[in-house]
């Protein structure tokens, strides 16, 4: 009976300990293989271990633990100083893009440029109305004064519109040169444009003087006193001459 039950278990004894073996190697390869899912940083530090044990966190170096933060791939190799972020530096004006002061320069300029032509125009007006003037008129003196003139006084009124004509478009061209804008500074210097400016001031002093010594030679006429009558109208003849010579250099300095 006992030989029997030997028999009988004596298989059964020979496959559990041909199993164990078997059974403890799969349960070693298990654990090896969930093993390394647990990250050193997750594993909760022991009391005993000691600081520095690799159960405990440590913070992670190199080029892993930047690399989702800003600037991680900023090399400083030549100990640089840091420059600020693009971010913060304030934006500056493209040299390129007109600005509003550009802008308003160019408006005023565009309005000079406008009345300083408007200004040649009249300028160039009143001078020929000018020289009519002064060939009118000396034509009148020599009709009123002259040794073979008739002294019919043919020619006063024509000179007379011709100098009131003279003296509006004088008004008028000095007028669109004052009232031009200046944008922007011009230095004083020696060239065409004083020149111009020193003739013309000439001209309207001549254009003044000229103009009250006609009208007291010419009342004085009227009034039948021939004092002085012929000499103030020739210093009205000379007078008159001289400033067209000073619009004509007033006029050349301009175009020319």
């Amino acid at each position: 009976m006992k030989t029997l039950l030997l028999r009988r278990l004596f298989p059964l004894s020979l496959l559990l300990v041909t199993l164990l073996p078997v059974t403890a190697v799969a349960q070693v390869a298990q654990a090896g293989a969930v093993e390394p899912l647990a990250s050193p940083r997750t594993q909760a530090p022991s009391l005993s271990d000691p600081p520095g044990s690799p159960g405990q966190d440590r913070p992670e170096t190199g080029p892993a633990a930047g690399a989702g933060q800003p600037g991680a791939l900023d090399f400083n190799l030549f100990d640089e100083p840091s420059k600020p972020s693009a971010l913060a530096e304030p934006s500056k004006p493209s040299l390129l893009a007109p600005t509003a002061g550009d802008a308003s320069v160019e408006a005023l300029a565009h309005t000079r440029r406008h009345r300083l032509q408007v200004h040649q125009v009249l300028g160039l007006t009143t001078w020929g109305l000018m020289l009519a003037a002064c060939v009118v008129g000396q034509l009148n003196y020599g009709n009123l004064y002259g040794s073979g003139g008739s002294g019919s006084g043919a020619y006063i009124l024509p000179h007379e519109i011709l100098v009131y004509s003279t003296a509006m478009a004088f008004v008028a061209t000095a007028g669109y040169a004052l009232f031009a804008p200046k944008p922007y500074a011009k230095p004083l210097k020696l060239d065409t444009g004083l020149l111009h400016r020193v003739a013309v001031l000439g001209a309207s002093a001549g254009m003044v003087a000229q103009m009250v010594l006609g009208f007291v030679t010419a009342r004085t006429a009227d009034a039948g006193n021939p004092y002085n009558l012929e000499r103030n109208a020739t210093a009205h003849a000379v007078l008159g001459w001289t400033t067209f010579g000073l619009m004509t250099v007033a006029a050349a300095s301009w175009v020319f």
